[in-house]
């Protein structure tokens, strides 16, 4: 019975820091969006479109790109060196570039930042989501890692709050760098999975430690198609969402209002997609609940970006609902990745999956600034990346079903 306390103490332990590190991860990828127009005034000395434009799409590049690069090799890293060494670089890494953001003098030193915040965040999601599969491997799952999963969108909730009290942005930086704490954190509490010391044991070939090994392809094919295709839309809206709202408005005031608004929106509705996501995927299946999410999310993007032109109700309403289906199907999608490959690569799978398609979205960010001249608004421009969802649609045909079955080892 000692032990089993004991062992739950530490299962709670981990998950607490894993949702806190989580919500670090959230707070910096929407704290740069919120604050753009300042932080273009303050670099560039204005903040008309076209300038806030090129820092919102170079800062977002840069992000991106970190993100994909530190998932990939953070996730490598875990499954060599264990997943709690990989957990502290990726805190401290998105920590020191939360803060190096708040004394930044130029944009070239802000894309850096970025990109070592991002690294940082994308590890994180990535690392949290395996511990916590792990540490659950026998229980619930799918729902664990929704809760999980609804932490990354507490970080805007939390960005609103901050946006609405702080309106230097670089206090607000430097407030998004104390998460270092949580560095000493993993360092103190976090223990070491248990499937993966079990796992690293065992005599396995080299072959079967590659991710690229052929037995792996067709489900890392698939999940690459279907996390990137999901963040492709995912950060066309939460990218620029924060910024299209000013322009219904020329007062600066009530501007900041609605980005507030919309941003609060954005992440309220994903936590509580997140919530419902396991057990959505437990009584559906893995597959047919990652369907509900893409056809609410295209939908919703439609409507949100084609039809509404002012701010009120009707669009904050339709945020929610949008950044719902967002956040469930993330839930959905994280937990069933992990479920689709064995623990000796899992981390390195998972961190293939959810960053490939960040290469692309960041390719796309970049274009933006062009797209919304093309198309003579952000609305519109925006919601050419909800195109992607139908290509996560399509996928789900050729995905296997996980839903009952024990996590590999």
């Amino acid at each position: 019975m000692f032990f089993l306390g004991l062992h739950v103490h530490h299962r709670t332990a981990l998950y607490l820091i894993s949702w806190l590190a989580t919500v670090a991860a959230g707070l910096s990828a929407t704290l740069f969006n919120v604050y753009l127009p300042a932080i273009t005034t303050e670099l560039l000395g204005g903040a008309a479109p076209f300038q806030t434009a090129m820092v919102g799409s170079y800062g977002g590049a840069a992000y991106l790109l970190g993100w994909a690069a530190g998932g990939i090799v953070l996730g490598a890293m875990g499954d060599r060196l264990g997943r709690k060494v990989s957990l502290f670089v990726s805190v401290l890494a998105c920590s020191i570039g939360m803060a190096f953001t708040a004394v930044v003098p130029s944009v070239e030193l802000l894309a850096v930042s970025r990109l070592i915040t991002g690294a940082g965040a994308g590890g994180i999601l990535l690392v949290t989501a395996v511990l916590v599969s792990e540490a659950w491997a026998s229980g619930n799952r799918a729902r664990m890692v929704g809760i999980l999963i609804n932490a990354f969108p507490m970080g805007f909730i939390l960005v609103g709050l901050i946006h609405s009290a702080i309106h230097d942005h670089r206090l607000a930086f430097a407030f998004g760098g104390t998460s270092i704490l949580l560095a000493v954190g993993v360092i103190f509490v976090v223990k070491e999975s248990h499937m993966w010391e079990r796992t690293t044991a065992r005599e396995i070939t080299p072959a079967e430690k590659s991710v690229l090994h052929g037995k792996y392809r067709r489900d890392l094919t698939i999940a690459i198609l279907l996390f990137g295709s999901m963040l492709v839309g995912l950060w066309g809206a939460y990218t620029w969402m924060p910024t299209w709202v000013t322009t219904f408005t020329p007062d600066a005031a009530q501007a900041r209002s609605m980005r507030a608004m919309t941003v609060a929106m954005l992440g309220s509705g994903a936590v509580v997609g997140g919530l419902i996501s396991g057990a959505a995927s437990n009584t559906f299946g893995r597959r047919r609940a990652a369907a509900f999410g893409y056809v609410g999310a295209l939908f919703l993007s439609w409507l949100v970006f084609l039809v509404t032109r002012e701010a009120g109700p009707l669009l904050y309403g339709c945020t929610f609902l949008l950044s719902l289906c967002i956040g469930y199907n993330q839930g959905v999608l994280t937990a069933y990745i992990a479920e689709l490959f064995p623990t000796i690569v899992r981390a390195s799978a998972a961190g293939i999956s959810f960053n490939c398609g960040r290469i692309v979205t960041s390719l796309a960010l970049i274009s933006t600034g062009a797209l919304v001249q093309t198309f003579g608004g952000y609305g519109e421009a925006i919601a050419t990346f909800a195109l992607a969802y139908v290509v996560g649609l399509g996928t789900l045909y050729f995905a296997r079903e996980t839903r009952g079955q024990a996590l590999p080892e």
